[in-house]
């Protein structure tokens, strides 16, 4: 007679979860992509209720909506990177995290560049997601917990 299966999810220990199969780590960049731009939305839309709230030359609202998309966006990619690094299978480090930022930035550049044409100050989400999503996926490595 076979052992009894179980679901993993029910009744597995630890030691039984890791034996299935595990998510590749390029699969985690596209996880952590979509964390970004599910957090930066809201602060998207928050930044702009704020500077639309202020007072003053559309050179100063214009200028004060982009500090705090920018803000917004590394907020977001430090969280999204924080998720890779925090909840990423075996394989799953820090690079991870960072082309994770990459490919959101991108995606919101080339989105960018669709609807308002092609810009190089577009670019800047690249050096506004990429870092922090790095430190945010070293920060989530330090919370993994390690069996």
């Amino acid at each position: 007679m076979e052992p009894k299966r179980r679901l993993p999810l029910l009744n597995a220990t630890p030691d039984e979860e890791n034996d299935g199969d595990s998510r590749p780590p390029w699969q985690w960049v596209g996880f952590g992509a979509l964390a970004i731009f599910v957090v930066w939305l809201p602060l998207s839309w928050v930044a702009t209720l704020a500077a639309q709230r202020i007072d003053g030359t559309a050179l100063s609202t214009s200028l004060l909506r982009a500090l705090l998309f920018g803000l917004g966006l590394a907020l977001a990619a430090l969280a999204g990177g924080f998720l890779v690094g925090r909840w990423g299978t075996d394989g799953v480090r820090v690079r991870e995290a960072a082309l994770a930022g990459l490919a959101a930035a991108l995606v919101a550049t080339l989105l960018t560049w669709c609807t308002l044409g092609v810009s190089l100050g577009a670019l800047a989400t690249v050096p506004i997601a990429v870092p922090p999503a790095a430190f945010g996926g070293r920060l989530g490595l330090r919370g993994r917990h390690r069996h």
